[in-house]
């Protein structure tokens, strides 16, 4: 399917997509935590203090930038550790000789789903298209989502991510990252099938709704509203309580949340002691006992929020 061959565009959009599950829409308006995005960080081990910045992806990183100690941390910080960009070489996944193709791995409804949406969109279905039958399912992600971006009017769907910015800035001055979680499965062969089908299933997933006005990327409602809730910093952070959330976890590569916190934890107890960091990680993973405040907390650290004044 060359006419959907983008690929700078793609490389941007799937990193959206690999952070976009973090859950940014579970903010609350009380006023039982500090008013803050910030955190800071500190432990025996520790020769200089490190922070927590709960970000949301779907805004820029400008306004945060606004507020002196935000750029106190970025000037007494030396390394960024964030959910999907580094500067480290990344490694050379090993090759598989026979990778799942895509459209094999769809059922009638799916195919005349993603059949229906490329003929109007771009003019050209998968029915009898030999570039389609040759795509793995990585490339039908990118595909879809980069033509769903090209067709976009929201400038939010692709074009505003804080944690980028941040990480940019990092990058600008001389200064390295990394990332927290592992790269993820994008190529499959026979023996990962279920996974396979359950990856295309989401790709598929950010059709709905892409026709209509103030459609994103990360399938979330009143971004306008929810964007303002969060610059103000009135949500509540329930430290002391369990996340009692029913919700089905799309998160990176189907790993639920409190568990990819406890994944984090080694790597960012590694760094924090050997140079102050920035964690910049999307504001949810924050949340609860299983979020990143408290798992400090329990290994001895002392996190306490740092109150932002213009």
């Amino acid at each position: 399917m060359k006419r959907f061959t983008f690929p700078i565009l793609l490389v941007v959009i799937c990193t959206l997509v690999f952070i976009a599950a973090t859950g940014n829409d579970r903010f609350q308006l009380e006023r039982s935590s500090p008013a803050t995005v910030l955190w800071k960080i500190t432990g025996p081990d520790c020769s200089k203090p490190s922070y927590i910045l709960g970000t949301f992806h779907l805004t820029d990183a400008k306004w945060i930038l606004e507020y002196s100690e935000m750029k106190k941390v970025i000037d007494s910080t030396e390394f960024i550790l964030n959910e999907a960009f580094t500067t480290h070489q990344v490694p050379i996944k090993p090759h598989i000789r026979e990778v799942l193709k895509a459209l094999p791995l769809l059922d009638k409804h799916q195919f005349r789903t993603l059949d229906s949406f490329f003929v109007a969109r771009v003019g050209e279905g998968i029915k009898n298209n030999i570039d389609a039958e040759n795509l793995t399912i990585a490339e039908m992600e990118g595909a879809i989502l980069t033509t769903l971006a090209s067709n976009s009017e929201n400038s939010t769907a692709v074009t505003k991510l804080m944690d980028k910015e941040l990480f940019d800035i990092y990058v600008e001055l001389g200064r390295e990252g990394d990332r927290l979680d592992r790269i993820p499965i994008s190529d499959f062969d026979s023996s990962q099938i279920d996974h396979a089908k359950q990856y295309l299933g989401r790709a598929l997933g950010y059709i709905k709704n892409s026709d209509k006005p103030g459609w994103n990327i990360y399938q979330m409602q009143d971004v306008d509203d929810a964007t303002s809730r969060y610059k103000k910093m009135e949500f509540d952070y329930k430290l002391n309580e369990s996340d009692l959330s029913l919700q089905t976890s799309t998160d990176f590569d189907f790993v639920p949340m409190e568990q990819r916190n406890k994944n984090w934890i080694p790597k960012i107890v590694e760094n924090i002691n050997k140079r102050p960091c920035l964690i910049a990680v999307g504001l949810s993973h924050l949340y609860y006992k299983t979020g990143l405040i408290m798992l400090l907390r329990n290994q001895g650290y002392r996190v306490e929020p740092v109150i932002l004044t213009k």
